[in-house]
C-alpha cells in the first residue's frame, strides 16, 4: 500500500503491506466510513486474468498522510472474486455482487450468481438471492438514491455473446419488514436548511418521524468494477429538537470530498430514507 501525494511534482511513500494478503488486483475497495479512514478490501488475484480469484477480506484503516495503515483480516467471504463490485449502504453494510472465482476478461465463465452481504456490525458475510444475470468484466455496482442497489452490464467485447445490456434493482433487507416481504415504513425527509453545504458547517433536516441518525454517500461512479468516488460519512445529530436535527459537516475536503452525495435519514430499526441530494462545496 502506498500514500501519494499532490504537491509539487508529486511523491509516495509507502503505508505498509496488507497482512499476509498478496496481491489483489481486480478487486473491490470500499470506503465504509471516511471520518475514521475505514476501507474494506475484497476479493482480488494476483494477477489481472488467468488466474484464481480469492475470498480475502480485510479493514484497512488510514490515519495521518505517510503514516503505517492498519490492517485487520476478517472472515472471508463465501466465494472467491474477481471483477465484482462493492456498493456501500446507507448504514454502513456492503453489497457485494458479481464476479467470477477465475479471472477471464470478456468472459462468463465462473461467473458468482450469488451476492453476498457484508455486515459492519459482525465482520461476517451473508448470502443474499441468486441473480439472474452473471455481472463479470466491466459491470457495474451503484446504490440509488431510493437505497436499492442496480447491477447491470458486462462484457462490451463487440459482438460476443457475454455482452449484457440489462440489469437489475435489488432491494435490500432494510426495506422490508421482518417477513422480508411486506415494504417497511419509511422515514421521509421533509426539508433541508440548504441543499449546497459548505465545508465545516452545520445544516437543519426536518423529517416527519423521529430518525435515529443520517448518512452521507457520495454518487459512485464505477469503471472496470473499481469505484473510487463511492464513501460513507455516518452523520449523529448534533441536537434534536421534535423532528428537526442538526447535523455538523466534516471540515476536512479529504473526508467530505466536494461534491454531490446523497444524504438519507435512518430511523431506529435501520430503515433508510428516500435520499435528498446535496452538494458539499469548499
Amino acid at each position: 500500500m502506498n500514500w501519494y501525494g499532490t504537491a509539487g511534482t508529486g511523491s509516495q511513500s509507502s503505508a505498509g503491506t496488507r497482512g499476509d494478503d498478496n496481491d489483489a488486483m481486480t478487486g473491490m475497495a470500499v470506503m465504509v466510513d471516511a471520518t475514521i479512514g475505514k476501507i474494506l478490501t475484497l476479493g482480488g488475484a494476483a494477477n489481472y486474468q488467468d488466474t484464481n480469484a480469492t475470498a480475502n477480506a480485510n479493514i484497512i484503516t488510514i490515519g495521518n498522510p505517510n503514516t503505517a495503515a492498519t490492517v485487520q483480516k476478517i472472515n472471508p467471504m463465501w466465494y472467491p472474486r474477481s471483477f465484482a463490485n462493492g456498493v456501500i449502504m446507507p448504514d454502513g453494510n456492503v453489497f457485494i455482487v458479481g464476479g467470477q472465482t477465475y479471472a477471464v476478461p470478456f468472459t462468463d465463465t465462473t461467473a458468482v450468481m450469488t451476492p453476498e452481504l457484508w455486515n459492519a456490525t459482525t465482520n461476517k458475510f451473508i448470502k443474499m438471492a441468486v441473480g439472474p444475470t452473471p455481472r463479470t468484466y466491466h459491470s457495474v455496482g451503484l446504490l440509488m438514491p431510493d437505497a436499492t442497489i442496480f447491477s447491470g452490464g458486462g462484457g462490451l467485447c463487440g459482438s460476443c455473446s457475454t455482452n449484457h445490456f440489462d440489469g437489475q434493482f435489488y432491494s435490500p433487507g432494510y426495506l422490508f419488514q421482518a417477513d422480508g416481504k411486506t415494504l417497511a415504513a419509511r422515514p421521509t425527509i421533509a426539508s433541508v436548511s440548504t441543499t449546497k453545504i459548505k465545508l465545516g458547517s452545520t445544516i437543519t433536516v426536518t423529517t416527519q418521524n423521529t430518525v435515529g441518525s443520517f448518512s452521507l454517500i457520495r454518487m459512485g461512479g464505477t469503471t472496470h468494477t473499481v469505484n473510487t468516488d463511492q464513501r460513507r460519512i455516518p452523520l449523529k445529530p448534533v441536537t434534536a429538537v421534535k423532528s428537526q436535527y442538526t447535523l455538523s459537516i466534516p471540515s476536512d475536503a479529504g473526508v467530505a470530498l466536494p461534491g454531490y452525495w446523497y444524504l438519507f435519514a435512518i430511523d431506529t430499526v435501520g430503515t433508510p430514507s428516500v435520499a435528498t441530494i446535496v452538494q458539499i462545496t469548499p
